[in-house]
C-alpha cells in the first residue's frame, strides 16, 4: 500500500509517501529516505520510488519525503540549510515511529548525496538507527560549494543575498554554514552497520568522499561495507548501474532489518 502523508517541521508542511507491505499482521521494519540537493522524494529516474516498492515486496515499510523548499513541501529553497534539513529528517523519523504498523527497533536510513551527509549527521545523534545506507555521499560540503562559487556567483550573493543556480535561489546561510558540520565524525558514532555505495566516475561528489567515510569507520572499528561501481556517475544513469545499487540496497536491508534483535 502507498499513501501520501503530511507532517510538520518548523511549523511548515512536509509532504511524503508512505509505503507499507501488503497483508502483514505483525509490526514491520521501516526505511526513511533522504534525497539530495535540489532533489525530491522520488529522486533521479525514480530511484527512491523503485527502492521503496521493492522493499514493500519483502515486508519492509518506507517513507520518502521532500525536504522543505523542495518537491511538494512548503518552504522556499532560498532558506534551505543543513540544520533545517536535519530538523526535517528528525520529523520524518518521529512520524514513521508513530505509525502503528512499524517496529521502532528496526529503522534504517538511505541517504543520497547531500541527503547522505544529513543521514550521517542524524545517525550521530540517534543511536536507535539500526542500519544506514549512503549513496554518493557528501563528506565535506565546503570544497563542493567553493567550486561552484564563480566571481559572478559571489556578486549575486552580495547583491541579492542568494546565488541563481539554474533557477534555484541558493541562500547565503547555506553557503556560510558549509564548513560547520562534520558528518564523518558523526557517522562513526553509529551503533549499526553501514553500506557505502559510490560511482568512480562521479564528477559531482568525488568517490574519495566515500573512501574518507570508510577510512574513519575502519579506524573506529565500525562494521561497514564499501561498494564502488566502475564507470558510474553521480546519479547512476544507466539501467545496469541502477539495478546494481537497488539490488545491493535491498539485500542489505533484508540482512539487517528483517530479523529482530
Amino acid at each position: 500500500m502507498e499513501k501520501p502523508v503530511i507532517f510538520k517541521s518548523g511549523g511548515q508542511q512536509v509532504v511524503g509517501m508512505l509505503h507499507l507491505p501488503a497483508h502483514t499482521k505483525k509490526k514491520v521494519p521501516a526505511v526513511v529516505f533522504f534525497h539530495g540537493y535540489k532533489g525530491n522524494k522520488s529522486e533521479s529516474h525514480r530511484m527512491f520510488t523503485k527502492t521503496s516498492r521493492m522493499l514493500a515486496e519483502i515486508g519492509i515499510a518506507s517513507l520518502r519525503f521532500d525536504f522543505r523548499g523542495q518537491g511538494d513541501s512548503e518552504g522556499d529553497f532560498s532558506t534551505m540549510t543543513i540544520g533545517g534539513e536535519m530538523k526535517d529528517a528528525k520529523a520524518a523519523l518521529k512520524f514513521i515511529r508513530q505509525q502503528p504498523e512499524i517496529d521502532t527497533t528496526r529503522i534504517g536510513i538511505v541517504g543520497f548525496s547531500l541527503g547522505a551527509m544529513v543521514a550521517s549527521l542524524i545517525v550521530g545523534e540517534d543511536p536507535k538507527i539500526k542500519t544506514t545506507v549512503l549513496w554518493s555521499a557528501v563528506s565535506d560540503l565546503a570544497p563542493l560549494i567553493k567550486a561552484r562559487m564563480t566571481p559572478e556567483a559571489w556578486r549575486q550573493l552580495e547583491l541579492m543575498g542568494c546565488v541563481d543556480e539554474y533557477g534555484w535561489a541558493v541562500g547565503k546561510r547555506f553557503i556560510d554554514e558549509s564548513s560547520s558540520f562534520d558528518p564523518i565524525s558523526a557517522l562513526v558514532k553509529t551503533k549499526g552497520h553501514v553500506l557505502l555505495i559510490h560511482g568512480d566516475d562521479d564528477h559531482a561528489v568525488p568517490v574519495q568522499s566515500t573512501l574518507d567515510y570508510s577510512a574513519a569507520l575502519k579506524k573506529a572499528r565500525k562494521p561497514h561495507f564499501v561498494h564502488i561501481i566502475p564507470g558510474a556517475d553521480h546519479t547512476y544513469n544507466s539501467l545496469q548501474w541502477e539495478m546494481e545499487i537497488l539490488s545491493l540496497t535491498l539485500e542489505w536491508f533484508r540482512m539487517h532489518l528483517q530479523k529482530k534483535g
